[in-house]
């Protein structure tokens, strides 16, 4: 991964300092993004929201302030509330579309727009888009806002999306969407089947996509047991159930097509099962992993961008090495590498190299960084470049 290719923020104040004092910051990597329909509110553009009732506020219907800004057929206000009543603490919305009461195919064909608004973002982790199924646009509608949600997220590490299977379809039509959607990618997750949220008067409970809930589930882990542990077997709050319950069977056909699952077992909570992702590839299948090395990626190349505008004073191959050893040294005691000793569970190599154009001549500084998150010594290589800037 190169720093130019990775949609990172502006340097921090740590460019500033002595090489010596320069530490790499963990990125938060709980932060949500969402991008469907909604009555009211700012259109096109990503909206940084710490409660649901902030966004509610932003995005509700003024002339019905019983329903807010909830409104028939579309479902991001229940994913953004899913989010939060299950631990999430920050996520991004861009509203596309919407009117009280209606819910159009316009809109529904919309939501890539807000897709391409929230891949601009550099904080959010992870993304959903509730109104893919919104409006009967045909398989080939929703399926196109899922391919696109999921290519958004390949296009930066650490990014997964969330993606909902239709509603309304039994375990082996679960399974033949999976094998129709054509999505073989390490940066996307599915979970099934829907579940049931009330409605905004709290009397009846409609069907939602778990995007959202499952989205404040991971959050909600990462802040107990740490982003290395596996969002499974844990309960999904603030909900009233399955909208179909799964048998054993069922739960073990779904999670070998890397489907994960959603059930009342054991005892009534309902529980997410499975952290798989929707790669074929054994390797990077396991969710928990994606996410770990993502994490660590990321925070590694933004806190090192420095080494891109270094003045060539000072030694800086050994001071950059040192601070991605620190970094890594911190993970692997918190448990997110395996491995006895430090070198069990990462390496790190640097080194540059120069271009030489007719004007100047450029060092390309580059890290090799092995991850160990499999098992002790089995490394996970990822290549880190830092090139100068070019002068306009």
């Amino acid at each position: 991964m190169s720093s130019g290719s990775s949609h990172l923020g502006p340097l921090p104040s740590v460019g500033a300092l002595p090489l010596a004092e320069r530490e790499i910051a963990s990125l938060e990597c709980s932060v949500a993004a969402f991008a469907g329909l909604a009555p009211a509110g700012p259109l096109d553009r990503a909206i940084r929201f710490d409660s649901f009732e902030a966004f509610a506020a932003a995005f509700g219907d003024p002339a019905d302030t019983q329903s807010g800004p909830f409104m028939p057929d579309a479902k991001l206000a229940y994913a953004v509330r899913g989010f939060f009543r299950n631990g999430g603490r920050a996520c991004w919305v861009a509203r596309v579309a919407g009117e009280p009461g209606t819910t159009t195919v316009e809109d529904h064909l919309r939501i890539g727009a807000g897709l391409r608004l929230l891949a601009e973002l550099d904080e959010p982790t992870v993304i959903g888009a509730p109104d893919a199924h919104a409006v009967d646009t045909g398989v080939e509608g929703a399926r196109a806002i899922q391919a696109a949600l999921v290519a958004s997220c390949e296009r930066l590490v650490g990014r997964i999306a969330i993606v909902d299977p239709p509603p309304g379809i039994d375990p082996g039509g679960a399974i033949a969407w999976r094998g129709a959607s054509h999505i073989d990618s390490p940066a996307a997750a599915a979970y099934y089947p829907w579940i049931q949220s009330s409605d905004p008067s709290g009397h009846h409970a409609i069907a939602i996509p778990p995007c959202g809930h499952v989205a404040g589930l991971w959050a909600r882990v990462d802040d107990i047991a740490g982003l290395h542990h596996a969002p499974t077997s844990e309960a999904l709050l603030a909900t009233e159930g399955a909208t179909i319950g799964l048998s054993g069977a069922q739960q073990h056909h779904l999670n070998r097509a890397g489907i994960n699952c959603l059930r009342a077992w054991p005892g009534p909570e309902l529980r997410a099962w499975g952290a798989c992702t929707l790669s074929s590839d054994p390797e990077l299948r396991y969710l928990h992993r994606q996410r770990i090395v993502g994490h660590l990626t990321a925070s590694i190349a933004q806190g090192t961008r420095w080494a891109a505008d270094h003045n060539g004073d000072g030694p800086l191959h050994e001071s950059l090495r040192a601070t991605v050893i620190a970094f890594l040294d911190g993970a692997w005691r918190t448990g997110a590498l395996q491995g006895d000793t430090a070198a069990q569970a990462y390496f790190v190599h640097c080194e540059a190299r120069s271009s030489i154009d007719e004007k100047t001549t450029d060092e390309e500084i580059t890290l090799e960084i092995g991850l160990a998150v499999r098992r002790p010594g089995d490394f996970r290589v990822l290549r880190i470049s830092h090139r100068p800037a070019v002068a306009a």
